[in-house]
């Protein structure tokens, strides 16, 4: 289908968790001051594009940092946008929990399609959250839609960007745009 549109994927600027290479997931910290410069920056990358939509997950990070880049724009908040819970692991450090999981595990569950951290969603998981909120979305505008890591990951492979072997290696850093 050829729609009309632009999708602009932004994954939230610098969290505490972030800078502390903490697992965030469903947690809920605040951006840092970094984090708050970065959505600035990405404000001026952006400030141009006139937005005829704006959504956010509910989480802090994403909607402090919606609320940076489009300040005086009505931003509607989604849960099915938000990352994908950590279960167990969420507030523990990634470099612990590599060493207590091991290298395979590790990695199959923080990047792999399938695999979820224990009691958390796999990428998969996400993938099936996002997609009735991609289903509902205009068909027409440029559409901004500030979220995480993960979801943009999923979100990677529903537009045909990745597939599921090859999303392990996706990365879209902390204050980076998608756009589709």
């Amino acid at each position: 289908m050829n729609l009309d549109r632009t999708l602009w994927f932004v994954r939230h600027a610098q969290s505490e968790y972030n800078e502390k290479k903490l697992f965030t997931g469903w947690h809920d910290p605040p951006l840092t001051n970094h984090g708050v410069a970065m959505a600035e920056e990405l404000k001026k990358e952006i400030d141009t594009v006139n937005f005829s939509h704006v959504f956010s997950s509910p989480l802090k990070r994403a909607f402090q940092t919606a609320k940076i880049i489009v300040p005086n724009d009505a931003i509607t908040i989604d849960d099915r946008i938000k990352e994908r819970s950590y279960g167990d692991w969420s507030a523990k450090n990634k470099d612990q929990v590599k060493d207590i999981e091991g290298e395979e595990g590790y990695i199959a569950a923080r990047r792999g399609w399938h695999t979820s951290p224990p009691n958390g969603e796999s990428l998969k998981d996400v993938s099936e959250r996002v997609q009735p909120f991609l289903d509902a979305l205009p068909k027409t505008g440029n559409i901004l839609i500030v979220s995480h890591g993960n979801t943009i990951r999923a979100l990677s492979v529903i537009f045909g960007i990745n597939t599921t072997d090859s999303v392990s290696s996706y990365e879209i850093k902390v204050g980076a745009i998608l756009k589709i």
